[in-house]
This record gives structure tokens, C-alpha cells and sequence, in this order.
């Protein structure tokens, strides 16, 4: 394999980010991200009680809307919340969202809250759900000289991964308990960020992230107790592409540990590689060369148009249906 350089989009910094133009959609319209709230005794708020999505656009066009559509429209129906739209209504209104911010490049968190129960009752059947949305500047998980360094990951051998039993992870929750302990702990121990085993001790995933081992046999990703992530399928199938195999499986600690490379998948990155675990190199002790070659082929076809649906397009759509 030809060593490439690690191509990290300097421009998707903090300095970079205009946040003035972060704008969000709550109760029927469109209010700077600063102004929105949502009522202190929302259920979603009290009681962790919702879903959500994370989206992103790039160069004026979102980067796999149907998937994050697809998985949102799952997470609603099995934790029984309606957003109140049909598809093509939150469609329209995702766009118009991102247009109004004027961002090409925009994180887009969309939700859906249990809502407001009836005065006197603990019936969550009788609220009414709410939704809201925002859009703001797209910026990387670490900046570009952490991510040209890797992050430093530590396994917490104290918290587990909230059993999928009592919170089923392929409806995208915000049960962060866990993640918040052992980041705490981790952030305290010098870490940059931590990965949760699952009750078996297996990896499962970390605060917002899937984790991606490469071995000599390829690519391989936990398949249960995690959030089924639309990055990590992503990079899964550009490996593919490239002749790189790529599976689903038991990711074992050690497995991680001793692997040639590693590391996590999430929308505000694509990837981001991970160089040392416990204190301890993996591989070489730098981003590696499959990695490197995954996120730098990840920006380029997304340069070229790939998997991106563009925000004029949408909104010539609705208006052509007269929505």
C-alpha cells in the first residue's frame, strides 16, 4: 500500500466556524440556536425520554439523508414518539433549515421528545411530543493537529455499556449515563476519550462514537450492543471498494489492543484514528496507512458528489410540489 498524508479539513476548526448563523426550528419556526428552548418539564429533558439524529451537509448538500431519515424513523416508531411530519415534510423542513443558516457545511441535530404530560398524570401515551431541529457550523470531532496525532483512548475497566436489554442502542438515545461517569474518570486520567465494554466484555462504543479495529484479516466492528452507525457502514463500504475486507463481529479488548490500527466512526468526522490505548501505542503510534487512506478517499468522493443530496435540489422539489 502507497503511504498517503492524512488530508484533514483545516478548515472545519473552531477559529473557522461562523456560530452566528446557527439557527434552529422549535414550535413552528426558525430562531437563532441561542434563543431556542424547550419547556424545563419536557420529558425528553426530565427523563431522557426522546430520540434524535445527526446529520451533515457538505458543500451545500447533506451526506446520506435517507440513512439518517431511515434510522430516525426506526428510533421513533420503537420508542413510540411522532415527530408530526410526514417524510417529506421533515425533508423539506431539514432543508429550508440549512438554506435560511446560509452554512454549506452544517451539523444538523434533529429530535423528537416525548413532550408535555397532561397536569397530573404519568402516562406517557397522553403527551404530546415535540420536535426541533438546529443547524450549526460543521466542525471535527478533535481539530486537524489532534486528528493528525490520533486520539489517546482509554477502556473503562469500571463502567460497562447500559445493557441493550434496558435501552435498546439501535434507537439513537440520549442514556448517557454511563458514557458521562467514564468519560469524567478518563478526562481525569489524561485520556482524550474513553470506549465502554458491553456486559460480555466486548467493545461495545464510546461517548458518541463506533470503534473500528484493523487486524491482518481487515476491518472489524462490534455487531451488537451498539448504535448501528451510518459512518462506520460508510467507511465499511468505501474499504470494500478499495479491496480492503471489512465485518461485523466480537471485538474483543485484546483484539483492539494488539491491533495494527485503529479508529472511531461519527458524522462530525467520518473517522477519526485512534494511536494509543491504555498509554499504549497502536501500531506505529500514528494514524495508519489504511485509515489514512479510508478518511482521505471519504473527503474526495464527498468532493465529487458521492452519497450527497444537494439542498437547492430538495427545495426544488417541495416547490414543485407545492409543499
Amino acid at each position: 500500500m502507497i503511504d498517503e498524508i492524512l488530508e484533514v479539513p483545516d478548515h472545519l476548526s473552531v477559529a473557522r466556524a461562523d456560530f452566528s448563523r446557527a439557527l434552529a426550528w422549535i414550535d413552528g419556526g426558525f430562531v437563532p440556536l441561542a434563543e431556542a428552548r424547550i419547556p424545563v418539564r419536557d420529558l425528553g429533558l426530565m427523563y431522557a425520554d426522546m430520540t434524535y439524529d445527526v446529520v451533515h451537509t457538505w458543500r451545500g448538500g447533506f451526506f446520506r439523508l435517507d440513512d439518517h431519515l431511515d434510522r430516525f424513523e426506526t428510533s421513533c416508531a420503537g420508542l413510540r414518539l411522532d415527530p408530526g411530519f410526514t417524510r417529506a415534510e421533515l425533508t423539506t423542513l431539514l432543508a429550508t433549515l440549512v438554506d435560511r443558516s446560509g452554512l454549506a457545511d452544517a451539523l444538523v441535530y434533529f429530535a423528537c421528545t416525548r413532550g408535555t404530560a397532561p397536569p397530573g398524570s404519568r402516562d406517557p401515551r397522553l403527551a404530546s411530543n415535540r420536535f426541533f431541529a438546529y443547524a450549526q457550523p460543521l466542525v471535527l470531532r478533535g481539530q486537524p493537529e489532534e486528528m493528525r496525532r490520533g486520539l489517546h483512548a482509554t477502556i473503562s475497566t469500571t463502567i460497562r455499556r447500559i445493557p441493550e436489554t434496558s435501552v435498546n442502542p439501535v434507537w439513537k438515545n440520549t442514556h448517557w449515563g454511563d458514557f458521562t461517569r467514564a468519560l469524567l474518570l478518563a478526562k481525569d486520567d489524561g485520556f482524550d476519550t474513553v470506549i465502554l465494554l458491553d456486559h460480555g466484555g466486548g467493545v461495545a462504543e464510546g461517548p458518541g462514537f463506533n470503534v473500528v479495529a484493523v487486524t491482518r484479516e481487515g476491518l472489524l466492528a462490534a455487531d451488537s450492543g451498539v448504535l448501528e452507525g451510518i459512518s462506520c457502514r460508510t467507511m465499511m463500504e468505501i474499504a470494500g471498494e478499495l479491496g480492503i475486507p471489512g465485518r461485523y463481529g466480537r471485538l474483543a479488548p485484546d483484539v483492539l489492543r494488539a491491533a495494527d490500527e485503529a479508529f472511531i466512526t461519527s458524522t462530525s468526522c467520518g473517522l477519526f484514528p485512534v494511536t494509543r490505548v491504555d498509554g499504549v501505542p497502536i501500531g506505529p503510534g500514528r494514524p495508519g496507512p489504511v485509515a489514512t487512506r479510508l478518511l482521505n478517499t471519504y473527503y474526495r468522493r464527498k468532493n465529487d458528489g458521492w452519497n450527497i443530496t444537494p439542498v437547492a435540489r430538495l427545495l426544488a422539489s417541495a416547490a414543485g410540489r407545492g409543499t
